[in-house]
Parts: C-alpha cells; structure tokens; sequence
C-alpha cells in the first residue's frame, strides 16, 4: 500500500471521504428545494472531482470561467456547461459556438458588444447560443447595474439571430468574502434581490426568464432559500480552503499541500513550498496541527518561513500546508493525488490548470 508519506513534496492533495461528504452535504441541502447546483468548475480544475459532483445528483449542470474548461467538460461527456464571464476574443467565440452542437452550452452577456459577436457566430453555423444577462450586484467586475437595463438587453436578445436569451446570471464576489456571518447574509440577501427583482421586471413584460443563476459557498444557504432563484453556482466547498471555512464551516477542509522541512532552527521552521504552489489571496497558508506556527511574510518561490518557537520537528518531518485559497492553489498544480488519512487512493489530473488554448493552437 502506498502512503502519502512516499510521495515527493510538495504535493497537492485531496482528503477523498472529505471531499465526497462535502459533496454530499450541497446535494442533502438543495434535495427539497425548488433551487438546484451548477457547481463551479474553477475551484479544482479536475473532470473526475465533477463527475463526483454530477453522480451524488440535485445538479443541473457545471458552470465554468472560461471556454478553455467548457470545453474540457464536453469532451468528457458533460452536456450541460454554463460559461459564467463575457467571452469576446473571436477565437473564443469561435470554440464556443462548437461546443454548442454536443452539449448545451450557456454564456454571460452584459452589453450589444460581447452579444452580438456571438450571435453572429452562432447564426453562421444555423445554431443558437443561450445566453444569461449578467447583472452586477457589487462586485463591478462585469454585468448591467440596473434591472431597466437587464429587461432593455433582454428585449434586444431576442431581436438578434443566434441567441436565445435564458435568464439572468448574478454573482456577488462582494458578499461571499465578509467574514461576519449577520453581514454577509443580509448583503447576500439584499443583492440577489436586486436580480429578483429584475426577473420579476422581465417576466412582467411578458418574456420567460427560465433562469436565475448565482451566489456562491459562503451564501448558497441564503440565497437558496430565496424564491426566484434557480441554481446556486457553488465552488470551493468541494475543497475549501481555511479562509472560507471560517464563513462556512459545515464543509471540512479537504485540500493541503503536504510539504517538508528543509531548515529548522528552534524558533524557525523552512517548508520546500512557497508562491509557486500555494495561492495566497486571502492569506498565508497554515498548518494542519500546528494552529501557533506563523508565516511572517509569504514571498519566496519555493520556501515558506515559518515562525514556530519550540516546534519539536525536524529537518525531513512532513506538514499539511493549509491554504488561504484553494482555487488559485489547484491551479497551480498538474494533479492531486487523492488520500484517506495516510493510504493514497488515486491520482487525478487537474487538466484544466492554467489557460488552456485548445485545438490548432
């Protein structure tokens, strides 16, 4: 039997029975609801852990970021794949509109401008492209800031050969990062209301809004609960990281990075990981077991200080490295070897890491 303790550091790994729990938890909380999951490919990356996702049911499909991991799904025979961001660049286009005779394949709008290339791609091939009017609920990345303008872009949707417009797509990025539980649920609560509002605008013009898609793992609970909304975009709690369990700790923390010491003095620990294998967005990684060890400072491409008086450890001991984000530190790896406790039971490709360009590129 082969044991974590015989793999290479540093390592991506994946507590298999946490992950699948985690999995089934999502599942057990939308199975008497009207609302259903479209769980968000850009958290790990990996076709076997959504295939996972899929089989434990309560989803309607998989959401991805980009054209690069839609297509990556419908090549391994997902048939439902929501592209929730702008595609513009006419390549993109291009690949998107392919993808659309194999599986049902949805994207974000947000303006005549990213619409109508589509449109017109789609209309060339004698298809149609579902597409979801994006609006922006606070993030001020992409989408319409008004439900007036979410109905004006609607209307115009259907005025143009090769779209057939869905619903509505709503992410507040804004609401899932406030660590104080009150807050976070009322601003959640608040700003998918502004998207419900919107559909109940279009839906009273008398256009059919089939769907409302959105929120994220710190907020599917309140937004789940919400009439009008019909699929929560869940991602990270698959994974999770330590920053969002500490907004959603009914999921367990199922990724870290199994690293080992390489300098040690008393009161200083030295890891063979840093920057190129951790994410850090939202915080310096920290250690499964070790809650005192501290990481002053997280810059250096393959070490991680850490300051830990009276540690116990020695140079060759193993750490599970904890980190601040898991979807920027799945991205960073190749694959993720899938463990319980000590036993490994599989390796599993994160084929969608990085930007990949697709065929004839």
């Amino acid at each position: 039997m082969k044991t974590i303790q015989d793999l290479p550091t540093p390592v991506l790994l994946l507590d298999g029975p946490a992950a699948q729990r985690n999995i089934e938890c999502a599942a057990a909380f939308v199975r008497d609801r009207a609302v259903r999951l479209r769980p968000h490919l850009k958290n790990h990356k990996c076709v076997e852990l959504a295939r996972r996702q899929i089989d434990a049911g309560e989803c309607v499909g998989m959401t991805t970021a980009t054209v690069g991991e839609a297509a990556l799904l419908v090549d391994h025979g997902f048939d439902d794949v929501l592209i929730a961001n702008q595609v513009v660049d006419p390549s993109r286009i291009d690949q998107l509109v392919a993808l659309a005779g194999p599986a049902t394949v949805r994207v974000a709008v947000d303006s005549p401008d990213n619409a109508l290339p589509i449109g017109r791609a789609a209309a060339r091939r004698g298809i149609e492209i579902g597409v979801l009017v994006e609006m922006d609920l606070g993030s001020h990345r992409c989408g319409v800031d008004e439900a007036s303008e979410a109905l004006d872009l609607a209307r115009r949707i259907l005025e143009w050969e090769g779209l057939r417009f869905d619903g509505l797509h709503a992410y507040h990025g804004n609401a899932v990062n406030i660590t104080e539980t009150a807050e976070r649920k009322v601003l959640a609560r608040s700003t998918m209301q502004r998207a419900v509002d919107a559909r109940r605008l279009i839906e009273s013009e008398g256009i059919e809004c089939r769907i409302l898609s959105g929120a994220g793992t710190s907020t599917y609970r309140v937004v789940g609960a919400m009439e009008g909304v019909d699929e929560l975009q869940i991602g990270s709690y698959v994974t999770m990281d330590w920053a969002y369990h500490e907004r959603t700790d009914e999921f367990e923390i199922a990724l870290s990075v199994l690293a080992t010491v390489i300098g040690c003095r008393p009161d200083r620990l030295v890891l063979d990981v840093g920057v190129k294998g951790i994410a850090h967005e939202f915080g310096p990684p920290r250690f499964r077991g070790h809650p005192d060890f501290e990481v002053p400072r997280f810059r250096a491409e393959e070490h991680t200080i850490i300051s830990a008086p009276g540690h116990g450890l020695k140079v060759g001991d193993r750490v599970h490295v904890l980190p601040g984000h898991c979807c920027g530190t799945c991205n960073l790896h190749r694959q993720m070897v899938v463990h319980d406790g000590d036993e490994v039971l599989d390796v599993w490709p994160i084929a969608a890491s990085g930007y990949a360009l697709g065929a004839g590129v």
